[in-house]
């Protein structure tokens, strides 16, 4: 385990703590892509390859979402393209049952993003993140198990404050 991996790592969890309090979701998305970026560096220093490639899919597909106004990437089939990407990807670096949970995870969160739900994105997420949380333990990427936390408990703090404007 390197020291730099590891800064790297809580790096990301910083980034992604300062994206959930963005209000515009163009600047969520660009800081959510800073976020990755520190978590593939992270997952690179780490010997983490299957959270690191499918990271590199996922930076990708922030810069989709990011420019959905354009019309290439304003097309449905993208977030399915990506998820199938994923799945290859995954494939590709499989590096034991620890690899399915970060798949899965992401191809997941990738459908969530693309048709925002904005409650059930909060649901999924509470689910994905803690699986990318267990991989990330597994491969002692502590920065990134702090940032699935702040990711997990953001939403669960989003679900119950929207629970509560909707029965007001």
């Amino acid at each position: 385990m390197t020291l730099s991996g590891q800064i790297i790592g809580w790096i990301a969890a910083l980034l992604t703590f300062i994206s959930y309090q963005c209000k515009d979701h163009k600047r969520l998305i660009a800081v959510q892509t800073l976020s990755t970026l520190s978590i593939c560096i992270s997952y690179l220093l780490l010997n983490a390859w299957s959270g690191m490639l499918l990271n590199i899919v996922c930076l990708i597909r922030n810069f989709i979402i990011y420019r959905k106004d354009i019309k290439i990437f304003s097309y449905s089939f993208w977030p399915y393209a990506l998820a199938i990407v994923m799945g290859i990807t995954g494939a590709i670096s499989w590096q034991g049952p620890m690899s399915l949970l970060v798949i899965v995870a992401l191809a997941v969160n990738t459908l969530f993003l693309y048709f925002p739900n904005v409650q059930n994105l909060r649901r999924s997420i509470l689910v994905t993140s803690t699986m990318v949380l267990i991989y990330n333990a597994y491969y002692t990427v502590w920065g990134g198990v702090a940032n699935e936390m702040i990711a997990i408990v953001s939403s669960a703090i989003g679900l119950y404050r929207y629970k509560n404007t909707k029965q007001k």
